[in-house]
């Protein structure tokens, strides 16, 4: 009998090549336009800057970087910025991009990149003020996730802060059907007996932990951190339905976009 064990993400660290990076991830068709400052991020890194609020002089670490736009924004806020990443392809990419903008901006940005696995202890205790992870802890496996999670709360201050957004819901997943039948009943248009995204033939391999609202809360709370607060960041339904799409039952079983806050 031969046991296998569940993916994890460092067995599948070729499907995050540059071409992921530059055609998939969020934000790809605005890459080029970034020119450092937090106005030309993407509306999801803009967010979870001010979210955060990020100040000069705080040390600031994005795991999971990817094209390395938040870091960059980070450091030209004044902040003592580290971005990590275990795809080499989006360290050179973040690398890049920061050497263009302080080239074309004459100014310094203290911003740098690191290659490394997240679930190694890569860091000092108490070293960081915020630490973000977005779009990051769906990639990696559960395990990966617990060990992550009690890092980033070794190597925060005192009182430091973590960020956590991610996509999908994992509940939304189940209900699709559900969703699938109101919109062919409202609108006529059909979105398909699957959601768009699991149609790509890397899926399997690319989300390994898709979160709920609630297992998103315990993970944070088994990992020690306290003042744990979970809420789904998007922006204001309106309409003859917004009262009820405002509800937490309604973003809990419909609702895509999950964001979480821990302290220290």
């Amino acid at each position: 009998m031969h046991y296998h064990r569940p993916l994890r993400s460092t067995d599948v660290r070729d499907v995050y090549h540059q071409e992921y990076f530059l055609q998939r991830v969020d934000g790809y068709d605005q890459f080029a336009c970034f020119d450092g400052t937090p106005q030309t991020l993407f509306n999801r890194a803009c967010r979870n800057l001010e979210l955060l609020n990020v100040q000069p002089g705080e040390r600031f670490l994005d795991l999971g970087c990817g094209r390395g736009e938040v870091v960059i924004a980070a450091g030209y806020l004044g902040a003592i910025a580290v971005g990590c990443d275990f795809s080499y392809d989006a360290i050179v990419l973040a690398r890049q991009k920061l050497e263009a903008i302080i080239q074309n901006n004459h100014r310094e940005i203290q911003a740098s990149f690191l290659c490394a696995v997240d679930t190694d202890d890569i860091f000092r205790t108490n070293t960081f003020d915020k630490v973000l992870m977005s779009e990051f802890i769906e990639h990696v496996s559960p395990h990966e996730s617990a060990i992550i999670l009690k890092n980033i709360k070794k190597w925060l201050k005192p009182v430091g802060r973590l960020l956590v957004y991610t996509s999908p819901n994992r509940w939304s997943r189940h209900t699709h059907p559900l969703m699938r039948w109101y919109v062919r009943w409202r609108s006529g248009i059909d979105i398909g007996a699957r959601p768009a995204d699991t149609l790509h033939p890397g899926y399997p391999k690319l989300h390994l932990n898709e979160q709920s609202y609630l297992s998103l809360y315990v993970a944070l709370w088994r990992a020690g951190f306290r003042c744990v607060r979970v809420w789904f960041d998007s922006p204001a339904p309106t309409g003859r339905l917004s009262i009820v799409k405002r509800s937490l039952l309604y973003n809990a079983l419909f609702g895509g976009n999950l964001t979480a806050m821990g302290i220290k």
